[in-house]
């Protein structure tokens, strides 16, 4: 399984998934000392490959993360 942490790795998994009928999607959030949950861990797959995406890395961006799940041609 892969760990992204760089906009560019996530931009080429996004890519990745665009060949699918599917994605499978699982988020973990801290919550520990705050009232706002913290999105700290995403669990990301299609058919071929499996990712671990950190929110939290430094830099990174999610934009094209969140296009993929705006994506009503993939489920």
């Amino acid at each position: 399984m892969n760990v992204i942490t760089t906009t560019e790795a996530l931009r080429a998994f996004v890519d990745s998934c665009s060949s699918h009928a599917y994605v499978t999607v699982d988020t973990e959030f801290l919550r520990e000392r705050t009232y706002y949950a913290q999105l700290c861990l995403i669990q990301a797959a299609h058919m071929d490959e499996a990712v671990i995406i950190d929110p939290l890395a430094e830099g990174i961006d999610l934009e094209p993360f969140f296009d993929l799940l705006r994506d009503e041609s993939i489920l």
